[in-house]
């Protein structure tokens, strides 16, 4: 997210303030970094009445102000006083000022957006939120390394992740006792405090239900910390590099814990220490089993210490255990040999990875309590040959029986909804699979590459199949195979309207108007049909997807290098990613009116193409979405479009006719053609990958509010040599690779610089 997301040419600030006399309606935005969406509903902040605002007063030499939105703060640092009648500051209006030391807020700031603050170092001791916040976007005062202490006096309606990451000089934070939203669940967001090495005094929301991952990573001065009465989850390495973590209060339904929560803090050490000394005093194999176990919240497992260092270990579950967590197992996984419980066992809950990696695990009985298989449960597990569920498990998650070679069969109750990805990848000993008449979805390669299965039985109510969901299956390649060549097209179509395949012979295919959703790969391998005898006849040339489609899947059309018509339904609301890689025979193409993105690489190296007619109200165009599209000349981009990927252009006749010194596609600067010294817009608020790709630019100023430089931003700027990065506080993949003649040190702890941001970049060092 750019700190001038928001930001307008701040040339205007002075029109601004006389426009301000005769009255602006409040604009209130509520953008949040991509790609992860708030699970709430939004903030009250976000219908702020439309209701004309005549009187705030604010100097436009110091604020940027849109309506009653702080957009920037432009002023000399200092005692910063927010003017009047201000409701949002917005995101990144402070970000990097490092002169201002306070802010004093008006009552009526209600919201504080995404890196509103971050990076101001000026900003020391007790911070004091305004009185009526009720909204705090991701990253809002990451790397205020000044702040000592935080209170917040109000409850809040949202509280995004990394908000205080990185200040290093936090010693106590107070926050409210929940969230308000009576639809919301109140989490403690992931990586809230990480990194704030003088920490030690911390209380948590109260009506906290979960801790988000990584909340205290290295928090190295936390010696004491109570987790709320009411938390369940605790996501992965919640407390990870805590070294002086000795004391930990644990809620008593505590259940579920993620990996690596405890790894290197004193409590967790102390623990294991305390176990190895029962086991070595337990009388019995049976005591030393029970001694082996460490227990917290709600019998929750955490670890397991055998009592041999060596030999094969088979492990017997107590009766009132009610989880089993991830890395459990871990210290031995390449032993452990069997898993048993009592039973009627209370056991409901197995973590992520449990079983990853036990090579010598044979069989097991999963818990007649058991809802989910979760992520990547028995990943690796190539010794597995039978798995026994008794349970009514609703999903199978993603990776769960990953490359379990051994397996040879397995039982899918008809509880379950989802099958998620890669989850039985590579698990050739499986021969057929019959899906419960529940299940709905099947996610990414999720049977790829199981080579002995034959037979897959459908239900009517599976309508999603994610890429290469089948691929390299006996059952898949079958699908084609027929007594004597082809007579006229067979589309495969398969649950409740998914066309997975397509053999087709006739040139001019109309497909079905069964089919609703186009799975990924249908039409790819149209050089290999079936027995191959139509091998290199490059079928179909002209494609009519019927109305009621309303899903183009990923790859859908996947180098149909000889598809040279294309008709859409205007039902089409989707079109996946590569949808028409390499479709080079393409010319022309309309885009249907619901589509609202244009995905990453969807018309990669179209060749042919010339002519698109992009929807009115599109929003954004992927990276490399029309790259290499050569004879590409006519397109027109709707005013709607905020987001353009990198290079999504390149390689167009079309960009190559844009020779103005910026051109730009609402806000993103798509491509520059200006002179050796480059001065970027303040209406710039980002940089669309390559747009700099030159040998004559030697010197850029970014905007004032500006705070990302994107994937590929000044890549292949040869000749750059000097870019001011004051205020910059991420650098993405690539940003700069190949500018050999720039010469910089980066400060690695104030801006977070991708691993091969400045790849071929000899005098770049970042420390």
């Amino acid at each position: 997210m750019n700190k001038s997301f928001i930001t307008k040419r701040r040339i205007m600030a002075l029109v601004l303030s006389l426009c301000i006399a005769f009255g602006a309606f409040a604009a209130c935005s509520n953008e949040e970094p991509e790609p992860t969406e708030a699970p709430t509903p939004e903030p009250s902040h976000s219908a702020a009445p439309l209701a004309p605002i005549y009187n705030i007063e604010y100097d436009p030499e110091q604020f940027i102000v849109e309506g009653s939105t702080l957009v920037d703060y432009i002023g000399k640092g200092g005692a910063v006083e927010v003017p009047n009648d201000i409701t949002v500051i917005g995101s990144g209006a402070f970000a990097g000022e490092t002169e201002v030391t306070s802010i004093t807020f008006p009552r009526s700031v209600t919201a504080i957006e995404s890196l509103a603050f971050d990076g101001c170092t000026g900003l020391t001791g007790a911070f004091t939120p305004p009185h009526n916040l009720n909204h705090i976007g991701d990253y809002a005062f990451h790397n205020c390394t000044g702040i000592t202490e935080i209170a917040f006096e109000n409850k809040l309606y949202t509280f995004g992740e990394h908000i205080f990451e990185g200040c290093t000089g936090l010693v106590k934070a107070v926050l409210p006792e929940k969230l308000i939203d009576p639809n919301a669940t109140t989490t403690l967001p992931a990586f809230t405090f990480a990194g704030c090495t003088s920490l030690t005094d911390v209380t948590i929301f109260k009506e906290a239900v979960s801790i988000g991952d990584r909340a205290f990573e290295g928090c190295t001065s936390l010696a004491s910390v109570t987790l709320p009465d009411k938390v369940k989850e605790m996501g992965k390495g919640v407390f990870a590099g805590c070294g002086n973590l000795a004391e930990i209060g644990f809620s008593k339904v505590l259940y579920s814990i993620g990996g690596g929560t405890f790894e290197d803090t004193a409590w967790y050490g102390a623990k294991i220490a305390e176990i190895k000394n029962a086991i070595a005093a337990a009388p019995t194999d049976e005591e030393k089993m029970k001694a082996g176990f460490l227990t917290i919240g709600q019998n929750a497992v955490i670890a397991f210490v055998p009592a041999s260092d060596t030999g094969d270990v088979a492990v017997n579950v107590s009766e009132n255990t009610y989880s089993l967590n991830e890395g459990t197992f871990d210290s031995f996984i390449d032993r452990l040999v069997s898993v048993t419980y009592p039973e009627n066992p209370r056991l409901e809950f197995l973590g992520d990875n449990l079983f990853s990696g036990a090579v010598k695990l044979k069989s097991i009985v999963l818990p007649s309590k058991l809802k989910t298989i979760s992520d990547g449960l028995f990943d690796g597990c190539v010794s597995l040959e039978n798995v026994e569920i008794k349970s009514q498990l609703v999903s199978i998650g993603n990776d769960s029986f990953r490359n379990c070679s051994a397996l040879t069969d397995i039982y899918l109750p008809d509880s379950i909804k989802s099958i998620g990805d890669s989850a039985f990848f590579n698990c050739s000993g499986l021969t057929s699979i019959v899906f419960p008449s529940s299940i709905e979805s099947i996610g990414n390669y999720a049977f790829k590459d199981c080579v002995n299965i034959d037979d897959f039985t459908f239900t009517l109510k599976l309508s999603d199949v994610g890429i290469q969901a089948f691929d390299n299956t006996k059952w898949y390649d079958d699908l084609s195979v027929a007594d004597g060549p082809a007579a006229e097209n067979r589309f495969h179509i398969f649950g409740n309207g998914v066309l997975i395949k397509a053999d087709i012979v006739d040139e001019n295919v109309v497909i079905p108007d069964t089919v609703k959703s186009i799975g990924a790969f249908t039409f790819n391998g149209w050089k290999e049909i079936g027995d191959r005898e139509f091998y290199g006849s490059r079928l179909p040339r002209s494609i009519t997807i019927p109305d009621g489609v309303t899903r183009i899947g990923d790859y859908a059309f996947y180098f149909c290098e000889n598809l040279e018509t294309v008709s859409i339904a205007d039902s089409v609301t989707e079109i996946g990613e590569k949808a028409f890689y390499g479709c080079s025979g393409i010319t022309s193409i309309t885009i249907p009116a619901g589509v609202t993105a244009i995905s990453d690489y969807t018309f990669y190296d179209c060749a042919g193409l010339q002519e698109v007619v992009l929807p009115a109200g599109l929003k954004s165009i992927g990276k490399y979405a029309f790259y290499n599209c050569y004879k590409l000349d006519e397109m027109e981009i709707p005013d709607t479009v905020d987001s353009v990927g990198a290079y999504a252009f390149k390689n167009t006749q079309w960009i190559g006719y844009h020779s103005e010194d910026f051109f730009t596609i609402g806000n993103v600067l798509v491509k520059y053609s200006g002179g050796a010294e480059a001065v970027i817009p303040a209406n710039v608020t980002a940089i669309a990958g390559g747009a700099f790709e030159n040998e004559y630019t030697v010197s850029v100023k970014l905007p004032a509010g500006m705070t990302v430089i994107p994937e590929y931003a000044f890549s292949g700027c040869t000749n750059l040599t000097d870019i001011d990065l004051s205020g910059i506080t991420q650098i993405d993949a690539r940003a700069f690779n190949g500018c050999k003649k720039l010469v910089k040190e980066i400060d690695g702890s104030a801006i977070n610089v991708a691993e091969d941001a400045f790849a071929n970049c000899p005098g770049v060092t970042v420390k």
